[in-house]
């Protein structure tokens, strides 16, 4: 995909799918559930922001809850885990492979992509769950990095598990029109390199190999000590929080390898006024120019009630 031939100047590719709620009068949970409603909401911000790149809304429970596990369901608030039932083997055991078509709210994700394919005249992208994050929400995230420190052989066995649910799912929103992967892999962050390579970054590479579409990698918080692990993975594209030099990571990352990033959602776009995003967006474009792998982004997940003004700064700063 000649991404940078499809479209002319910097690329825009914020976080953005709770904001769309907003724009639809709609709760959280009614886009969650509800594929129209979903699609509604993403079409409303695709209409009046017009970015390069969209994104279905940000779920770090749906494969989780696929498996059968425990979620917190809020009406206007992102669902969340209750419990991590996997302690062991014979737990593990338990687990079924689920089916993209008819388990959880993976049919609700196919059908969004499905839909966005067929309207959005940009690079449609789809959001799935990292392996090592996967296995912290089937045991705990605390019970994994013991398990890295003291029981390898079983967090392997989960990991390997993590995959094939991730695989099977991929490419179920493959087959539904993504026009790229974002893979999802919080969890990581607290990873040194050479964890990170062996509990997460090898995996994911074997599971790259199996998708014949880009696949664009984020992980919260600084990153900085992992980026050179994160390109090592056949990632297209690596997705970089608030906290990481930009300039410094275009320094690490061939030219090849798209790097987006990374105005705060949080301080800038949820809690500053248009003015200070229009000046934070202009000294990112300042400090990146001549980077032409660079794509304008916001660091993670844009907050649900970020004022709609702060979006339009942001696009605005940028194709002015």
């Amino acid at each position: 995909m000649k991404i940078q031939k499809k479209f002319k100047g910097v690329l825009t590719a914020p976080l953005m799918g709770l904001p769309g709620v907003r724009l639809t009068n709609t709760k959280i949970n009614e886009n969650y559930e509800d594929a129209d409603i979903q699609f509604r909401s993403l079409k409303a911000l695709y209409d009046k922001y017009h970015p390069n790149f969209m994104f279905n809304m940000m779920d770090l429970s749906l494969e989780a809850e696929s498996l059968g596990l425990k979620i917190l369901k809020p009406d206007d608030a992102p669902y969340t885990i209750v419990e991590h039932p996997i302690k062991n083997e014979y737990d593990l055991g338990k687990l079924d492979i689920p089916h993209p078509k008819k388990n959880g709210r993976m049919p609700i994700a196919s059908k969004v992509i499905r839909r966005m394919h067929k309207t959005f005249d940009c690079i449609n992208v789809a959001y799935i769950i990292g392996p090592y994050t996967l296995a912290g929400l089937l045991c705990g995230a605390s019970a994994v990095i013991k398990n890295v420190l003291k029981n390898v052989v079983f967090l392997e066995k989960v990991l390997e598990f993590s995959s094939k649910v991730i695989d099977i799912y991929c490419n179920e929103l493959i087959n539904s029109g993504a026009d790229m992967i974002c893979m999802l892999e919080p969890t990581a962050t607290g990873l040194s390199p050479e964890q990170f390579k062996e509990f997460s970054g090898n995996y994911i590479k074997k599971l790259k190999s199996n998708w014949n579409i880009p696949l664009i990698l984020h992980i919260c918080g600084d990153t900085t000590s992992l980026i050179c692990e994160m390109i090592k993975t056949n990632c297209k594209g690596i997705s970089l929080d608030a906290m990481v030099d930009l300039r410094h990571a275009a320094n690490l990352i061939s030219s090849d390898i798209l790097i987006l990033g990374n105005i705060d959602p949080v301080r800038v776009l949820a809690f500053g006024n248009k003015e200070e995003v229009e000046e934070k967006v202009k000294k990112l474009l300042f400090d990146m120019r001549g980077v032409d792998n660079f794509i304008l982004s916001s660091g993670c997940d844009i907050p649900l009630d970020t004022p709609l003004e702060n979006i339009e700064a942001f696009m605005k700063a940028v194709r002015g």
